[in-house]
């Protein structure tokens, strides 16, 4: 292996881990092949306005959105754990 397929997948290790972490906010698994339990999340607006105020989303709106991000970062993920077995 030479120096630059090394730092490319050095690249895309932390890459996934990072997708994984992000992952952690919608999704915690006890064990490695354990099944996967929500953590329930709903989408908070927080702003800086007189002082900091938090808006929660509506649930349905927020519902979507958790799915959407949850499988946009999923999507993400498996492309860089392909990209890093294709090395």
């Amino acid at each position: 292996m030479d120096i630059t397929t090394l730092e490319k997948a050095n690249k895309l290790n932390k890459k996934i881990k990072e997708f994984s972490e992000a992952l952690n906010c919608f999704e915690w698994q006890p064990e490695e092949n354990a099944k996967a339990i929500s953590t329930n999340p709903r989408i908070i607006i927080e702003f800086d306005c007189d002082g900091r105020e938090q808006l929660p989303l509506p649930m349905n709106l927020s519902d979507e959105l958790v799915k959407f991000l949850k499988n946009e970062i999923i999507k993400g993920r498996d492309i860089a754990v392909a990209e890093f077995n294709a090395l």
